[in-house]
């Protein structure tokens, strides 16, 4: 059976990466003041629209999900005839919409797949299974590392699978240092992010004082606090050192950053970090940020993510929880 891998684009993962495995990519849809922009994880496309829109903190920039009808055409237009089976991830259901739109669509799917399947002389079930990787950008990025690692080295079943992707949903670490705290004031808060009050903004805009915010089952909080964005970098590759110390469930820590990639990989911060990570066994992915989260948390963010141990003991049930029309 064909398998598919399908994310929402504010996951957070290289696009060679990406494009090797075949995942595919949910639009989301990016309104900036009179102009619309659909989200689809083109680096290109983000750096030019970061450089023209985001640093304009006067500009109405919003972020729309697709809709459920929109998804729904999506998958019978496209996903059911390439796959046998999909497994959707998105993004927190506590930032965003595209987890519910996904799911309500996931029904009409179901209904109306096997005369799309028929008619293109197709025969056999289609299976789907939307999960809330409970967790934002990087985070979401080593679920969807860690689904394609399992298909392809482990060759699940399609429940086994989501089970799997569902329980490290708990054990991700996510973790964001903006580099502005306007965006994560003015913009994220929108959608729910709290972190950062008005007392905290002035102060921390005053001050030049960034804050780690931490994001973990679906909830946030700010677990460091230090002066100036290379010191709070510095902070947090010491969190990310000592989770890898204590063990993690899979062999990645996800990195991305809102701006060009090359002033991360310049950062003895970053070089020292990977080094460390290396000699370890753990690989360090690095990303351009997608546009969508750049809108929330602001140019010159960096953001990363890992699965705390202990690894996944025991994957069973051949299509345990999987939505299934047969």
């Amino acid at each position: 059976m064909r398998t598919g891998v399908v994310i929402d684009s504010a996951c957070d993962l290289p696009q060679a990466y990406i494009q090797s495995h075949g995942i595919h990519i949910m639009p989301i849809n990016l309104h900036f003041g009179y102009d619309i922009f659909k989200d689809v994880r083109d680096p290109e496309a983000t750096q030019a629209f970061y450089r023209k829109y985001l640093a304009e903190k006067t500009l109405d920039a919003e972020t729309a999900p697709f809709s459920a009808e929109q998804i729904k055409a999506v998958f019978l237009d496209e996903l059911v005839l390439k796959y046998d089976r999909v497994l959707v991830i998105t993004i927190s259901q506590a930032r965003s919409a595209i987890f519910a739109n996904a799911t309500e669509a996931s029904f009409g799917i179901l209904k109306q797949y096997r005369e799309r399947r028929q008619k293109a002389g197709m025969s056999g079930s289609f299976y789907l299974s939307v999960l809330d990787s409970k967790t934002l950008f990087t985070g979401e990025g080593v679920l969807a590392h860690e689904a394609i690692r399992l298909l392809e080295e482990q060759n699940l079943s399609f429940g086994a699978l989501r089970n799997a992707i569902e329980q490290l949903s708990q054990q991700v670490h996510g973790y964001l240092v903006p580099e502005d705290l306007f965006y994560i004031r003015h913009r994220s808060s929108k959608k729910g992010e709290k972190t950062v009050g008005l007392l905290s903004y002035h102060f921390g805009s005053l001050l030049d004082i960034k804050p780690i915010i931490g994001f973990h089952q679906g909830e946030s909080q700010v677990v460091a606090k230090e002066r100036g964005f290379d010191q709070a970098m510095i902070k947090l590759f010491e969190i990310a050192r000592q989770a890898i110390d204590r063990g993690l469930a899979t062999r990645i820590v996800n990195t991305s950053y809102a701006g060009d990639l090359e002033l991360i990989r310049r950062k003895r911060a970053f070089v020292d970090f990977e080094r460390y990570a290396n000699a370890r066994g753990i690989t360090v992915l690095l990303s351009v940020m997608s546009t969508t989260a750049g809108v929330n948390v602001g140019p010159g963010a960096f953001a990363l993510a890992y699965i705390a141990g202990p690894p996944l003991a025991t994957i069973t049930g051949p299509n345990a929880n999987a939505v299934a029309h047969s």
